[in-house]
């Protein structure tokens, strides 16, 4: 009768019923780091445990993008094209031992166990990067300028033709090297630039101050002495630009890896596992957006 070991994430402990004995087997990958290689048809996922020599991995013979869509899916193991093994060895791993073409012939597997049924459910999780200068969890909820774009992924919070990573404190005035603790404040009005649609206070906004057109603000000067029009409260006309400009940002998807009611066979023992979170694998994809917000 095969004997049944019920892992936590880091150790099993089962109870002998006639001896009192306690048989504990090692099983930790707590601080081991998801790695994936492969392209659509063959993902594998794995953590190494190099210290135990031994190793964990996922395969699923996916020949859709499994990042496609944000949020959870699950994807059947059945032994033969998605299926996880739980392996030790007589050796150390290289980095691409699970990722060359050609089964390497060393280290020697020494303990093997297949995973033919359960569940893995993976997690599509999206991040948003406009690279504006501000971070994310300082980023003011919802849209400011109402564009449509919220201003986690929108480069001109304020909808001012005027990109927010450019009304910051890009001088360094302040010496810390962060452009957020100091933002422009040009009309001292307490609202920084790059969420004040005037930036000077003359009455007109600011994207309307491009007398060329060319919806960038900054190169329509009228007295150099001062800077561009937008920001000099003595000059105030108003051209009417009714357009935003285009907007490029990055969805940076990141992947968490849950395995559920998986049993490791290797023809003599099982494992079996209720829950085991592989972890989750940062920017496992990112994707540029360009778009250009409607007026």
């Amino acid at each position: 009768m095969k004997k049944i070991f019920f892992l936590l994430v880091t150790a099993i402990f089962l109870q002998s019923c006639d001896d009192g004995d306690i048989i504990v087997t090692t099983f930790n990958f707590d601080d081991a780091e998801l790695k994936t290689c492969g392209v659509a048809g063959n993902y594998v996922f794995y953590k190494l445990n190099p210290a135990a020599r031994e190793s964990l991995s996922l395969k699923l013979a996916v020949t859709d993008s499994l990042y496609k869509v944000e949020g959870a899916k699950e994807y059947v193991l059945n032994g033969t094209s998605n299926f996880v093994n739980y392996r030790t060895y007589d050796g150390d791993l290289g980095t691409d031992y699970f990722c060359s073409s050609i089964p390497p012939t060393s280290p020697r597997v020494t303990v093997d166990y297949l995973a033919s049924s359960g569940i893995a459910e993976l997690t599509t999780i999206y991040s948003y990067d406009d690279n504006d200068g501000v971070p994310a969890d300082k980023e003011l909820n919802g849209d400011s300028d109402g564009d449509g774009l919220p201003n986690l992924f929108d480069v001109d919070d304020d909808g001012d033709n005027v990109p927010t990573a450019l009304e910051l404190d890009i001088q360094n005035t302040d010496g810390d090297n962060d452009p957020f603790t100091n933002p422009l404040d040009t009309d001292l009005d307490g609202i920084p630039d790059y969420l004040d649609p005037d930036d000077d206070n003359d009455g007109v906004l600011t994207r309307n101050e491009d007398k060329d057109g060319n919806l960038d603000p900054r190169n329509d000067v009228t007295d150099s002495s001062v800077g561009a029009d937008y920001l000099n409260p003595n000059v105030s006309v108003d051209y009417n630009i009714n357009q935003y400009r285009q907007h490029t940002y990055k969805i940076n998807k990141s992947v968490k890896i849950v395995l559920k009611n998986i049993v490791l066979e290797n023809g003599e023992e099982e494992i079996t596992q209720e829950t085991l979170n592989m972890g989750t694998l940062n920017n496992v994809e990112s994707i540029p957006k360009t778009t250009t917000p409607e007026f």
